[in-house]
């Protein structure tokens, strides 16, 4: 029997579906069309109304985490507009850590697609990754903490973080009970990676000056 809800309430309900069965099996790939179909309440055919293929429905996974996440942190980021001082390093990582947790099913389903073999996920969630990056570098109260830095080596080192961040959120969505560690873990490797590269910045410059 198929839905007679409007068409986008399909398409979600797919998206739905595809996390439901992807979050426990950890395996995107392994889905079949009329089984995400038949968990999402919809006919096969109805599928292909949506989506091209499997791999289109994991892209679409991918660009609702970049979505949300990206929305997380501009309400941050407006919310502490007019603290010029802040670290705002901290309050971003706890809204991502609180989203993942918000959100467990895609978080972890992205995180174990980073190394799967839909190629569009794994070039989709690199995107992802590099779109987040640019969006945080925008904030100048990250970028002045690396004063100097070209524009393109600093979102290179927010992809490693969010790369790092990604894999220690699904961490931190499966074990409440070390989540203050890997918080205050996060954190110290935030720091640890921006002071190396505003050593790094400083030493080349330095040398390039001599």
């Amino acid at each position: 029997m198929t839905s007679s809800l409007p068409p986008q309430h399909g398409r979600q309900r797919l998206i739905e579906a595809a996390l439901n069965l992807s979050y426990h099996r950890r395996s995107f790939s392994s889905l079949g069309i009329r089984e995400i179909a038949r968990e999402a309440g919809l006919s096969a055919p109805a599928f292909y109304r949506h989506f091209e293929d499997l791999a289109s429905l994991g892209q679409a996974v991918i660009d609702e985490i970049e979505r949300d996440v990206i929305r997380a942190f501009t309400e941050v980021r407006v919310a502490t507009a007019r603290e010029a001082d802040l670290d705002i390093r901290p309050v971003l990582l706890k809204r991502f850590f609180d989203w993942a947790v918000e959100n467990p099913k895609p978080i972890v389903v992205g995180a174990s697609e980073a190394f799967g073999s839909l190629e569009k996920m794994r070039q989709g969630l690199k995107k992802t990754l590099r779109t987040i990056s640019i969006d945080i570098c925008t904030d100048p109260r990250i970028s002045g903490l690396l004063p100097g830095l070209p524009q393109q080596e600093m979102t290179e080192v927010l992809e490693v973080l969010a790369q790092n961040m990604l894999f220690m959120a699904v961490d931190y969505v499966e074990t409440p009970q070390e989540r203050d560690a890997i918080y205050d873990k996060a954190l110290r490797i935030v720091g640890v990676m921006f002071a190396g590269a505003h050593a790094i910045h400083a030493l080349q410059t330095e040398n390039a000056s001599n």
